[in-house]
């Protein structure tokens, strides 16, 4: 969890802040995983996400979009690679999303246990 968030701060995917007026913050959770590569080597890792069901479109926000890979897509790229006696290589890239644009303004609840609090001792927000 804290290779997630030191991650996060270090690409500055967020600011802390205080929730505007008016303003409602998205929960937030842990999402935990288990990877383990090809000589079984096990890793765990852990996502911060805002749990986005939560927020109501039209409101919170206008459209979604994940870019995925169609499954078409990579046959035909494997069948290049056989046809032209190619070598194909497989990366994970941790912060990929995080590069992503986004025009809302969105306040998150900090993780428990990782809270930033202000002089006066009040809860910040995630932005």
């Amino acid at each position: 969890m804290e290779e997630e968030l030191n991650s996060l701060r270090e690409n500055d995917t967020f600011e802390i802040t205080t929730l505007p007026e008016g303003k409602h913050p998205v929960g937030g959770k842990w999402v935990y995983a288990i990877k383990e590569d090809f000589e079984g080597t096990r890793r765990f890792k852990a996502r911060y996400v805002a749990k986005g069901y939560n927020q109501v479109k039209g409101i919170d926000y206008k459209e979604t979009f994940a870019p995925t890979a169609n499954i078409t897509s990579i046959r035909i790229l494997m069948q290049l690679v056989v046809q032209n006696d190619l070598i194909v290589h497989q990366m994970d890239v941790k912060t990929a999303y995080l590069h992503a644009p986004i025009a809302e303004e969105i306040y998150l609840e900090q993780p428990e246990g990782f809270e930033v609090l202000s002089d006066t001792g009040e809860n910040w927000f995630i932005s």
